[in-house]
């Protein structure tokens, strides 16, 4: 099948390059007997492959001429069989697209690119196993997440993503072609925290003056909305607001795994967490109450908790009254934290899942999701298990 438009205009591009760069050198008097290469191009224009033979003197406009139609015709030969290099198909579409010319820096961190393909979450495990009792999960990655593939064996990937290094199941990840397209698509301009463990403010406004809207830590990745000269607009898990330049990196990057190792009991509480798990990736939608059609914070918690009998109101301020307070010290997988946003004191909520992290029904932009318990202040931590 034929690729895309955009790529074959790149080729179309690539080609006349080529041909006015070689018309340009060509002496209109020269008769003598041009030999014209045929063979592939490689991405530095006019330079033949290894195997190719040089010209043994410049090329007329007519040789040359014959000589872009024959590596067109080649190209698109190629184009149509499937067989080509992906950096050409790269290098011609970031000709063609500045946008894509930009995300496809991402793919310089990657050697071996595989991206989870997968409804809501991917274990990767500790051993290349699925059995519980012989290899513990160690991390989750949600969809789109992207990979660094470092091994493989009988069905299984050894991966390292982010800060976890580990194997998961060969079905449920793309590579090749289909993982850069997915990156190319999926890539976003992020502003990743460097303020090595401590707190970033997140200001209604660009000015050390503005009010603060939330704190943010190095352990999420921020999209960008808009850079300015010494800010940067970034949206949170829940809100948007400024922060400094001077704390964080820009680029164009992908999502990673984050670290989690669920305990190996049967207990309620357990059952809670694997349960709110199977829901991470489907949407948030305000005032939602389907936890596969689309769902707010509160609506996300009122449904998990009452699939086990626990009655909830739908209002996370309303549920921050129910069951018992306590600190974060205490804090079991299944209880629920509360965090503040603007104009409220409480207005977001999500279930702790143990390891630092929580699952929430986060924004319209993030979906059902894993984050650290941590991604802004907290204002309260509720028991409502026991």
């Amino acid at each position: 099948m034929r690729k895309p438009f955009l790529i074959r205009t790149g080729a179309a591009f690539l080609a006349m390059t080529m041909l006015m760069g070689t018309v340009a050198m060509a002496d209109p008097e020269d008769n003598s007997d041009n030999s014209v290469s045929t063979g592939q191009y490689s991405l530095e224009l006019g330079e033949a492959s290894d195997s190719t033979p040089q010209a043994s003197a410049p090329l007329s406009a007519t040789a040359a001429m014959a000589g872009v139609s024959v590596t067109l015709d080649g190209y698109y030969e190629n184009m149509e069989t499937g067989d080509y290099p992906l950096d050409i198909e790269i290098e011609l579409r970031s000709m063609m697209d500045e946008e894509i010319a930009r995300k496809a820096a991402v793919l310089d961190e990657y050697e071996n690119l595989g991206i989870a393909m997968v409804k809501n979450y991917l274990n990767v495990r500790e051993l290349p196993s699925s059995d519980n009792t012989k290899s513990k999960i160690i991390g989750k990655m949600i969809h789109d997440t992207a990979c660094e593939i470092l091994d493989y064996a009988d069905g299984w990937y050894k991966i390292s993503s982010g800060p976890v290094t580990g194997y998961v199941a060969e079905e449920y990840i793309v590579t090749g072609k289909e993982a850069i397209d997915i990156a190319l698509e999926e890539a976003k301009l992020r502003a990743i925290v460097k303020t090595e463990g401590s707190d970033l403010n997140v200001r209604e406004e660009p000015s050390t003056d503005s009010k603060i809207l939330e704190k943010v830590s190095s352990e999420e990745r921020y999209e960008v909305l808009e850079v300015l000269d010494g800010w940067v607009k970034i949206a949170t898990l829940t809100d948007e607001g400024y922060v400094s330049s001077d704390y964080v990196d820009i680029k164009y990057a992908l999502n990673e795994a984050v670290e989690f190792t669920p305990p190996m009991t049967s207990s309620l509480r357990q059952q809670i967490v694997e349960f709110a798990l199977q829901y991470v990736g489907y949407p948030y939608v305000f005032g939602g109450s389907s936890l596969t059609g689309g769902i707010d914070c509160s609506g996300f918690t009122m449904r998990v908790m009452g699939k086990f009998g626990i009655s909830l109101s739908h209002s996370s301020r309303a549920q921050a009254n129910q069951g018992r307070t306590i600190s974060y010290s205490e804090i079991q997988p299944g209880d629920l934290i509360f965090y503040s946003r603007p104009g409220y004191t409480i207005g977001h909520v999500g279930i702790y899942i143990g390891n630092g992290k929580i699952v929430h029904a986060a924004s319209p932009r993030s979906g059902i999701t894993i984050s650290s318990a941590k991604f802004k202040a907290i204002v309260k931590v509720v028991n409502v298990v026991d």
